[in-house]
């Protein structure tokens, strides 16, 4: 080999590589807790960037459809306004949702909670006493009669949690400590987040400056294609998430009525919200609400989870293609392991952006693949398998259009 200037920096690259390659290898260790602290530091805000992605959606929404003709007003006052209002009508409707959650499922979770607290012993009861009768018809030995003290159960339970020693919470003053700490974090998140959503396009040309400045012109044309591809399929996700999820929980919430199911708001809020997690969400809010109904009524639990399968069977079958499918573009088999493997990475956080990164990566692979049979049909002559499969490729393309 010549020792050229290239290539010496050739070889010094490639060394390079390997010396970070192997230091990498000998402190993985170290790296993944610094790793960690450093998602710790950063975690105010990380959480500010999504608020921010996930608000500018509803944010698009205003500037594009409901505050548009700001656009047209003679007074320029009028049209710079647009941003404000629209980010203003943004943060309304998001603290309105979350406002009126917590107001209609606070008071009727706390009532769930104690009617439950106060029929428990009944229910331990009356299984202890359906299991000595089922073993009565068997011949079998009684079991012995157990006494429980149910007012000294649920006296030790909240001292463990909320006093004592070993206790879960700890001590007020650690509460009071974490209580703020999380309430000031959640408040700065939210004011970066309105930060980046009232200045997102010098955010987006501050970050396409670095990675034209830093990255070669065919490297940098690449990433900034793949964000673009993932903005795009992020929102859409997002947008039709939040929307299946709205629909579900109104019709799981007039079912119930209908049928006079306990608890509808509760268990209607449960259902709508855990749906936000594809595929596997609506099946963990329905035996969370099986459960609720199952002390109350064993049949009307039943009932419950007939209801709710019927009412998953129509929602897959003609809510979710339309609302969901067309935005992802996965199908159904990739869907299922994107939520598997994201839930097993990163826990909800995981499953709920594992879907829409396993779309990007199929969108991407798929352009390379189109990319190279296309290439390879060229350099075949237009004869054979790449023939055909150019002419598919085309063929799809030019239906799309």
């Amino acid at each position: 080999m010549e020792f050229n200037q290239k290539n010496i920096k050739t070889v010094l690259l490639i060394i390079l590589f390997a010396v970070v390659i192997y230091t990498l290898a000998r402190n993985v260790t170290v790296i993944l807790s610094l790793l960690v602290k450093l998602s710790h530091v950063l975690a105010t805000v990380t959480a500010g960037f999504c608020i921010a992605f996930i608000l500018n959606v509803p944010l698009n929404f205003f500037e594009k459809k409901v505050f548009k003709f700001l656009d047209k007003a003679k007074h320029k006052f009028f049209r710079n306004i647009k941003r404000a209002v629209s980010l203003i009508a943004t943060m309304v409707v998001a603290f309105g949702i979350v406002v009126g959650v917590v107001l209609v499922v606070l008071p009727k979770l706390g009532t769930t909670i104690t009617g439950l607290a106060e029929a428990l012993p009944g229910y331990v009861n009356s299984a202890m006493d359906w299991v000595e009768g089922f073993l009565e018809r068997f011949n079998i030995e009684r079991m012995p009669k157990w006494s429980i003290d149910w007012d000294a159960v649920f006296d030790n339970l909240y001292d463990y949690v909320l006093g004592g020693n070993g206790n879960i919470i700890g001590s007020a003053a650690t509460v009071t400590t974490s209580l703020a700490s999380g309430v000031i974090s959640a408040v700065f998140a939210i004011v970066i987040g309105v930060y980046i959503l009232a200045q997102k396009e010098r955010v987006g040309r501050w970050a396409k400056g670095i990675v034209v400045a830093f990255l070669p012109d065919k490297a940098s044309d690449r990433v900034l294609n793949v964000a673009r591809l993932s903005n795009e399929v992020f929102a859409n996700f997002i947008t039709g998430q939040l929307i299946e999820a709205i629909i579900l929980g109104i019709l799981c919430y007039i079912g119930m009525l209908i049928f006079r199911f306990p608890y509808p708001e509760i268990i209607a809020v449960v259902i709508g919200t855990t749906s936000l997690v594809p595929m596997v969400g609506s099946f963990i809010g329905e035996l969370i609400g099986a459960f609720l109904i199952l002390l109350i009524s064993p049949l009307k639990a039943l009932f419950f989870v007939i209801f709710i399968l019927v009412l998953q069977q129509v929602e897959g079958s003609l809510i979710y293609p339309r609302v969901v499918g067309k935005s992802v573009g996965l199908p159904g088999v990739l869907v299922l392991i994107s939520v598997i493997i994201g839930s097993n990475l990163g826990g909800v956080a995981g499953a709920l952006l594992g879907v829409p990164v396993c779309a990007v990566l199929f969108i991407i692979i798929r352009e390379a693949v189109r990319e190279r049979t296309l290439k390879k049909a060229a350099a075949d002559g237009g004869t054979g398998l790449m023939d055909n499969l150019a002419d598919s490729i085309a063929g799809e393309k030019k239906a799309k259009k």
